[in-house]
């Protein structure tokens, strides 16, 4: 499967510079359509540590995302992404991600998009409480390095006017992969900015469930600071506060607060039914371009920490990142759980996981 991935990467990569002409030979003034188009190709390999016996201490995964949009007239759009995994963990498997397929049209003040599309409301790094229609979130790895978050299959609706915006999203679960737990989904959310808040207002309903609504907000204070944060009344309260600040030297600390209730749609892996409701802290400091200097500009660096405040467990991430000129990087990240055997982050079945990775960009 490996093999046909390269050859797959190699093919995709030839019909790319054959187009690649084609674009640049027409005038950007007299065309009435926009293509874009990447490629994306990752080789990441896990290492646990003081596994059982019986588990394979490797995860070796290959993927390949293409993406690719097109754009007519600046009215009508058509977008799809797409991720091609070979795993070799137990055995070998492969499998074919859609991570966006849609059609856009644009009239006026009005958007509209029919397919599956990644949305985010929250407003959260780490976690989210009032992101209904938002990718999961994974605390210890907030930014999906592998790209895996798949969007929602829906129709609709945006209305942007000023600083007035109002979107209407239905969401169906029918083509959802077994074992997501989606339900169908409406949802309405009201934006507006307003005394530098940028604020929305969310309401809808589960097929099947209780209504749900709540808030969210971000606010940019001087050149250094934001604050963030989500409520959402789902079943029971669920709450996110969180601030960013951003140092002189570039340096970026980011601590995020989040509780939310004991049930099944916000209960994390790993958590007892009877656990009760959780409370969770975040902190993440990290730079990019750690120096202005040659051979320091192409290195990303994050430390993070992950800890459950009532089982008293936590996770301990690292990450760094290092660019090869424009389209290759390599990265490592690291992760350490700590706690009790029955605790969340301390019930892991490892002492540590290495991860390795190269990726090409295109």
């Amino acid at each position: 499967m490996r093999h046909a991935l390269a050859y797959s990467t190699m093919i995709a990569m030839g019909a790319l510079a054959l187009c690649s002409p084609a674009q640049d030979a027409s005038a950007p003034s007299e065309s009435r359509h926009e293509i874009r188009y990447a490629l994306g190709v990752i080789d990441d390999a896990t290492f646990y540590g003081d596994l059982p016996a019986h588990y394979p201490t490797t995860l070796n995964r290959v993927l390949l995302e293409p993406s690719f949009s097109l754009k007519i007239d600046d009215r009508f759009t058509l977008s799809a992404s797409l991720i091609g995994v070979a795993t070799t963990h137990f055995d070998t498997s492969s499998q074919v991600l859609v991570r966006e397929s849609y059609a856009g049209l644009s009239a006026g003040n009005f958007d509209f998009t029919a397919g599956r599309k990644m949305v985010r409301w929250g407003t959260g790094y780490a976690f989210t409480a009032a992101g209904v229609l938002d990718s999961p979130r994974v605390p210890t790895d907030p930014s999906d390095r592998l790209n895996l978050n798949e969007g929602r299959d829906m129709v609709k609706a945006d209305w942007v006017k000023g600083n007035h915006a109002l979107s209407f999203a239905w969401s169906t679960a029918a083509f959802a992969r077994t074992g997501t737990h989606m339900h169908d989904t409406t949802a309405v959310r009201y934006n507006v900015l307003v005394h530098g808040f940028d604020a929305a207002l969310i309401a809808g309903s589960d097929r099947g469930s209780d209504s749900f609504g709540g808030l969210t907000f971000t606010r940019v204070v001087g050149q250094a600071w934001e604050l963030h944060g989500e409520a959402m009344w789902r079943e029971h309260p669920a709450l996110v506060l969180g601030a960013k600040y951003t140092m002189k030297s570039g340096v970026t600390l980011i601590g995020e607060f989040f509780t939310p209730p004991d049930t099944p749609y916000y209960r994390s892996s790993g958590v007892s039914p009877l656990a009760g409701r959780q409370h969770y802290v975040f902190l993440n400091a990290g730079k990019t371009r750690l120096r202005e200097l040659p051979g320091w500009k192409e290195w990303d660096v994050s430390g993070s920490i992950v800890a459950n405040l009532d089982d008293r467990s936590l996770a301990g991430v690292v990450d760094v990142n290092r660019w090869f000129g424009k389209h290759v990087s390599t990265y490592l990240h690291l992760e350490v759980p700590v706690g009790g055997k029955t605790s969340q982050y301390g019930a892991a079945p490892y002492s540590e996981a290495t991860s390795l990775g190269i990726r090409f960009h295109l």
